[in-house]
């Protein structure tokens, strides 16, 4: 606990020393947001849902997406900072295994969003009169799903230790997230094939949460596929982490 309390001590006072990394994706996703509400984005989820109140089910989907794009690009983005410095061998001698020791970094760029969930969530209200809605559903689900979108991560980062500079594959990733796991309105046919992505479920169970439906089904799915996908990272990551010292190209940038 001491190790990863470090790595989320020394992450976090890094992003706050460089302020500009926040206040870029404040505007970012702030903006990008209103244009969602502009263009009436998220209309359809009130015949889905039965309700009127589309604007807060676009929101939680909003959230919970800003919350894995950024579990899926923090390890991946860390690493590569790492190789630049040359200071990956030093984590690579730690008795914990590097998918333990990066979620230091995970809760570190998870209270960062939080605080740019924050800001966007009071200039939408104010703005747009979007309401809020927490409950402990939500808080377990962004939880949960969070971790799971790490899994992803995990496998996002294997590829940034074995090819190096993945920049544009994670921007596609994010992408691809938010137009397939319903955080915009998708289409059923695709979301019966992206619902074995934690996000696609987080975005079923915060919604149903919200309309005060039975989200136990989909509450047990979204436990499953996140333990799936983070198994399956932490496998895939440390394969990745032995392909590259037999390439020999490991501490390489």
């Amino acid at each position: 606990m001491r190790i990863i309390y470090y790595e989320f001590k020394m992450d976090f006072l890094r992003t706050i020393r460089y302020k500009m990394g926040i206040v870029s994706d404040i505007v970012v996703f702030t903006i990008l947001l209103c244009f969602f509400y502009i263009s009436n984005t998220g209309a359809s989820f009130q015949k889905v849902y039965g309700t009127n109140n589309y604007k807060t089910l676009l929101l939680l989907g909003y959230i919970a997406w800003t919350l894995a794009v950024s579990a899926i690009s923090t390890i991946g983005n860390q690493i590569t900072s790492e190789l630049q410095r040359g200071t990956l061998f030093f984590k690579l001698n730690c008795k914990l295994p590097l998918q333990i020791v990066y979620i230091g970094d995970l809760v570190s760029a998870s209270i960062i969003q939080l605080f740019i969930i924050f800001i966007y969530s009071i200039v939408t209200h104010f703005a747009f009169g979007v309401d809020y809605f927490v409950s402990p559903a939500v808080l377990v689900s962004l939880i949960i799903c969070t971790f799971g979108m790490y899994g992803i991560g995990l496998i996002v980062a294997g590829l940034s230790i074995y090819f190096k500079r993945i920049g544009s594959i994670i921007f596609l990733i994010q992408l691809f997230l938010l137009f397939v796991t319903n955080t915009v309105p998708t289409a059923s046919i695709i979301t019966n094939v992206s619902k074995i992505l934690p996000l696609t479920m987080c975005n079923t169970v915060l919604r149903l949460s919200f309309s005060n439906e039975n989200i136990y089904s989909s509450f047990v799915l979204l436990l499953l596929t996140s333990i799936f996908w983070f198994a399956l990272g932490y496998i895939v990551f440390g394969l990745f982490i032995k392909f590259s010292k037999k390439k020999g190209n490991l501490l390489l940038y």
